[in-house]
Protein backbone atom coordinates (compact mmCIF):
# COMPACT_ATOMS: atom_id res chain seq x y z
CA UNK A 1 0.00 0.00 0.00
CA UNK A 2 1.36 3.36 -1.01
CA UNK A 3 0.72 6.18 1.45
CA UNK A 4 0.03 9.70 0.30
CA UNK A 5 2.43 12.43 1.42
CA UNK A 6 -0.18 13.64 3.92
CA UNK A 7 -0.65 10.15 5.38
CA UNK A 8 3.11 9.66 5.68
CA UNK A 9 3.49 13.10 7.29
CA UNK A 10 0.78 12.19 9.80
CA UNK A 11 2.42 8.88 10.62
CA UNK A 12 5.83 10.46 11.12
CA UNK A 13 4.23 12.99 13.48
CA UNK A 14 2.55 10.13 15.37
CA UNK A 15 5.90 8.36 15.78
CA UNK A 16 7.39 11.62 17.12
CA UNK A 17 4.53 11.87 19.61
CA UNK A 18 4.92 8.23 20.71
CA UNK A 19 8.58 8.90 21.37
CA UNK A 20 7.93 12.12 23.32
CA UNK A 21 5.16 10.60 25.44
CA UNK A 22 7.22 7.52 26.31
CA UNK A 23 10.27 9.61 27.10
CA UNK A 24 8.15 11.75 29.42
CA UNK A 25 6.87 8.64 31.20
CA UNK A 26 10.36 7.16 31.41
CA UNK A 27 11.88 10.29 32.89
CA UNK A 28 8.93 10.90 35.21
CA UNK A 29 9.68 7.58 36.85
CA UNK A 30 13.26 8.55 37.61
CA UNK A 31 12.83 12.14 38.74
CA UNK A 32 13.73 13.02 42.28
CA UNK A 33 10.67 14.03 44.27
CA UNK A 34 11.82 17.21 46.01
CA UNK A 35 8.52 17.47 47.90
CA UNK A 36 8.97 14.08 49.58
CA UNK A 37 12.77 14.11 49.56
CA UNK A 38 13.15 10.76 47.85
CA UNK A 39 12.73 8.91 44.60
CA UNK A 40 9.44 7.31 43.80
CA UNK A 41 8.90 4.06 45.73
CA UNK A 42 7.88 2.43 42.48
CA UNK A 43 11.50 1.39 41.98
CA UNK A 44 10.81 -1.53 44.32
CA UNK A 45 7.59 -2.53 42.54
CA UNK A 46 8.18 -4.78 39.53
CA UNK A 47 5.17 -3.40 37.65
CA UNK A 48 6.61 0.13 37.67
CA UNK A 49 10.13 -1.10 36.88
CA UNK A 50 8.73 -2.93 33.86
CA UNK A 51 6.56 0.00 32.77
CA UNK A 52 9.57 2.30 33.00
CA UNK A 53 11.78 -0.07 31.00
CA UNK A 54 9.09 -0.47 28.36
CA UNK A 55 8.95 3.30 27.94
CA UNK A 56 12.71 3.39 27.36
CA UNK A 57 12.52 0.58 24.83
CA UNK A 58 9.65 2.27 22.99
CA UNK A 59 11.70 5.46 22.76
CA UNK A 60 14.53 3.58 21.11
CA UNK A 61 12.21 1.80 18.68
CA UNK A 62 10.44 5.00 17.68
CA UNK A 63 13.66 6.99 17.28
CA UNK A 64 15.11 4.28 15.07
CA UNK A 65 12.03 4.42 12.83
CA UNK A 66 12.71 8.09 12.19
CA UNK A 67 16.48 8.39 12.27
CA UNK A 68 18.08 4.97 12.59
CA UNK A 69 16.91 3.13 9.51
CA UNK A 70 18.01 4.74 6.26
CA UNK A 71 15.37 2.86 4.26
CA UNK A 72 12.62 2.88 6.88
CA UNK A 73 9.05 3.72 5.93
CA UNK A 74 8.88 6.54 8.45
CA UNK A 75 12.36 7.95 7.98
CA UNK A 76 12.48 11.73 8.26
CA UNK A 77 13.77 12.03 4.69
CA UNK A 78 10.49 10.70 3.29
CA UNK A 79 8.55 13.78 4.47
CA UNK A 80 11.13 16.56 4.74
CA UNK A 81 11.51 18.61 1.58
CA UNK A 82 14.36 20.88 2.72
CA UNK A 83 17.69 19.45 1.46
CA UNK A 84 19.40 21.35 4.30
CA UNK A 85 17.32 19.71 7.03
CA UNK A 86 20.07 17.34 8.18
CA UNK A 87 22.60 20.19 8.33
CA UNK A 88 20.15 22.27 10.37
CA UNK A 89 19.45 19.33 12.67
CA UNK A 90 23.14 18.68 13.23
CA UNK A 91 23.72 22.36 13.93
CA UNK A 92 20.90 22.33 16.50
CA UNK A 93 22.33 19.19 18.11
CA UNK A 94 25.89 20.55 17.96
CA UNK A 95 27.05 17.29 16.39
CA UNK A 96 28.97 16.37 13.30
CA UNK A 97 27.42 13.93 10.87
CA UNK A 98 29.90 11.27 12.02
CA UNK A 99 28.91 11.84 15.67
CA UNK A 100 25.23 11.61 14.77
CA UNK A 101 25.82 8.41 12.80
CA UNK A 102 27.72 6.94 15.76
CA UNK A 103 24.78 7.82 18.02
CA UNK A 104 22.37 6.19 15.54
CA UNK A 105 24.53 3.05 15.63
CA UNK A 106 24.32 2.98 19.45
CA UNK A 107 20.55 3.25 19.25
CA UNK A 108 20.29 0.53 16.59
CA UNK A 109 22.66 -1.75 18.53
CA UNK A 110 20.59 -1.40 21.71
CA UNK A 111 17.43 -2.04 19.70
CA UNK A 112 18.87 -5.05 17.89
CA UNK A 113 20.82 -6.63 20.74
CA UNK A 114 18.43 -6.11 23.64
CA UNK A 115 14.94 -5.21 22.44
CA UNK A 116 14.45 -7.16 19.24
CA UNK A 117 16.59 -10.24 19.82
CA UNK A 118 18.33 -10.34 23.21
CA UNK A 119 21.62 -11.39 21.69
CA UNK A 120 24.53 -12.77 23.67
CA UNK A 121 25.81 -9.43 24.95
CA UNK A 122 26.37 -9.72 28.69
CA UNK A 123 26.08 -6.08 29.69
CA UNK A 124 23.30 -3.78 28.60
CA UNK A 125 24.06 -0.09 28.18
CA UNK A 126 20.80 1.77 27.61
CA UNK A 127 21.41 4.78 25.40
CA UNK A 128 21.29 8.31 26.71
CA UNK A 129 18.22 9.97 25.25
CA UNK A 130 19.10 13.67 25.22
CA UNK A 131 20.18 13.63 21.55
CA UNK A 132 17.15 11.53 20.69
CA UNK A 133 14.77 13.96 22.40
CA UNK A 134 16.33 16.99 20.79
CA UNK A 135 16.30 15.42 17.32
CA UNK A 136 12.68 14.27 17.63
CA UNK A 137 11.60 17.68 18.95
CA UNK A 138 13.38 19.42 16.07
CA UNK A 139 11.71 17.12 13.52
CA UNK A 140 8.23 17.39 15.07
CA UNK A 141 8.32 21.18 15.30
CA UNK A 142 9.73 21.41 11.78
CA UNK A 143 6.93 19.22 10.41
CA UNK A 144 4.29 21.38 12.08
CA UNK A 145 5.82 24.68 11.02
CA UNK A 146 7.17 23.93 7.54
CA UNK A 147 6.00 20.70 5.97
CA UNK A 148 2.33 20.72 6.96
CA UNK A 149 1.13 22.85 4.06
CA UNK A 150 -2.25 21.07 3.83
CA UNK A 151 -3.13 21.23 7.55
CA UNK A 152 -2.70 17.47 7.91
CA UNK A 153 -1.47 17.94 11.47
CA UNK A 154 -4.35 20.21 12.50
CA UNK A 155 -4.69 18.29 15.77
CA UNK A 156 -1.00 18.82 16.58
CA UNK A 157 -1.50 22.14 18.31
CA UNK A 158 1.32 21.81 20.81
CA UNK A 159 5.03 22.19 20.25
CA UNK A 160 7.20 19.20 21.05
CA UNK A 161 8.20 20.84 24.32
CA UNK A 162 4.58 21.44 25.35
CA UNK A 163 3.58 17.92 24.34
CA UNK A 164 6.45 16.40 26.34
CA UNK A 165 5.74 18.58 29.40
CA UNK A 166 2.06 17.60 29.45
CA UNK A 167 2.88 13.88 29.45
CA UNK A 168 5.72 14.32 31.95
CA UNK A 169 3.26 15.85 34.41
CA UNK A 170 0.82 12.97 33.76
CA UNK A 171 3.57 10.43 34.39
CA UNK A 172 4.72 12.07 37.61
CA UNK A 173 1.16 12.18 38.84
CA UNK A 174 0.67 8.47 38.14
CA UNK A 175 3.94 7.43 39.75
CA UNK A 176 3.49 9.49 42.88
CA UNK A 177 -0.20 8.74 43.32
CA UNK A 178 0.87 5.10 43.34
CA UNK A 179 3.47 5.90 45.99
CA UNK A 180 0.88 7.56 48.21
CA UNK A 181 -1.66 4.76 47.84
CA UNK A 182 0.57 1.78 47.10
Amino acid sequence: MLLSREERLGRVAIVCCHFLRNLAFYRAGWRFDAHHGERSHRTADQFWVNANSNSLDTCVLEWCKLFGDKKGNHRWGRVVSDPQFLSKLLQRLKLTEDQFNAYAKQMRDYRDWFIAHLDDERIMYPPHLRVARRSIAFLYDYLRQVEDTTNTLRDARQSASQFYSFWFRQGRQAYFEHDQHG
